[in-house]
C-alpha cells in the first residue's frame, strides 16, 4: 500500500500527526491531510521531508 505516516517536528521531537495519509494538499496557507477513510485534518506546517520507502512524512510548523 502507499498510505503514510505524517510527524510534524516539534523542537526536535517527531510527533505523529495522522496515521494511513492517502492525500497531501494545500489549502488556505496550510497543509490538508486525508486518511484512508477518509477522515481529514487541516495543519499549519509545511512539508519538511518526504520519506518514500519509509512511507514518512515530515512537516515543520509553521506560524498562523
Amino acid at each position: 500500500m502507499c498510505e503514510a505516516v505524517v510527524f510534524i517536528n516539534r523542537g526536535g521531537e517527531l510527533e505523529k500527526v495522522m496515521d494511513d495519509v492517502v492525500e497531501v494538499r494545500p489549502e488556505e496557507g496550510k497543509l490538508l491531510l486525508v486518511d484512508v477513510f477518509g477522515e481529514q485534518k487541516l495543519v499549519s506546517a509545511s512539508i519538511a521531508e518526504v520519506e518514500l520507502l519509509d512511507h514518512r512524512i515530515i512537516l515543520r510548523e509553521s506560524g498562523g
